[in-house]
């Protein structure tokens, strides 16, 4: 009988340990986080899957942010067809269903969670022809979450603040916590990408200039809206009127 057990365990634990190896058997067929990123090229497909998101927003261009806000503004005229009652919503600033604005809400929380997963894994990707151009990948990544995030902060106001690849439920962000993120972000784009012409970069993707013109359209938005003096930045410090004064100067030149 002591024996009939010894085997049983044995068996069970065998199985138990054949089980765990085989779930861990490396993906050979598709990109996961075992075996992605590892090279220059993983590292700009990460970088192409960002920008991508931009163009989702086309999808549903009627819950996008820009559209939305120009609708309720009086810089064009809004309604389209008797059909259209989102956009016939947006203008007239009335409710139409509980998830009218839901599309634009996912398309860039999975922008949000690309940009997380390049800041995260960037720096394991090997090949890079040198430090420049990392940090101008890593500087984009920076810009593009803070952008993402400056278009749900205004648009939605208090939105959940994920700078994380772990799944998580948070409640929505302070509107200093989400500003304080936005600007800490630009600027570490503003750090990280090197100082060159537009030139030197491949077309339509964001540079250091670009981060120091959103920081300074970020500050006026902040300061003016919520009646502050300063943009915070996370942890302690903060970016003062001044120096976004002189970042713009520097990126005007």
């Amino acid at each position: 009988m002591k024996n009939l057990i010894y085997i049983c365990v044995t068996a069970a634990s065998l199985l138990f340990i054949s089980c765990e190896n085989f779930l861990d058997t490396k993906n050979l067929t598709k990109k996961d986080t075992s075996n992605y990123p590892q090279t220059v090229t993983d590292a700009q497909q990460m970088i192409t899957g960002i920008y991508a998101d931009l163009s989702y927003a086309v999808a549903s261009p009627a819950s996008s942010s820009r559209v939305a806000q120009e609708l309720a503004s009086d810089e064009r005229f809004g309604g389209g067809g008797e059909n259209d009652k989102l956009f016939q919503s947006l203008d007239l600033l009335m409710n139409n269903g509980s998830s009218m604005l839901q599309d634009f809400w996912n398309i860039r929380y999975k922008g949000i969670f690309r940009a997380n997963m390049a800041i995260a894994t960037l720096d394991n990707c090997k090949g890079y022809d040198s430090d420049a151009q990392k940090n101008q990948m890593k500087g984009e990544a920076y810009f593009m979450r803070a952008f993402f995030y400056y278009e749900m902060a205004t648009y939605y106001g208090q939105v959940p603040l994920v700078v994380t690849t772990d799944p998580v439920n948070l409640p929505k962000a302070t509107a200093d916590q989400l500003y304080a993120q936005i600007a800490s972000d630009l600027k570490t784009a503003i750090e990280l990408m090197p100082t060159a012409p537009y030139t030197s970069v491949s077309a339509g993707h964001a540079t250091k200039w670009a981060a120091e013109a959103l920081m300074a359209r970020v500050f006026l938005f902040y300061t003016g809206f919520y009646g502050k003096d300063a943009l915070p930045l996370v942890g302690t410090g903060s970016i003062t009127k001044a120096q976004v004064v002189a970042r713009s100067e520097e990126a005007h030149v």
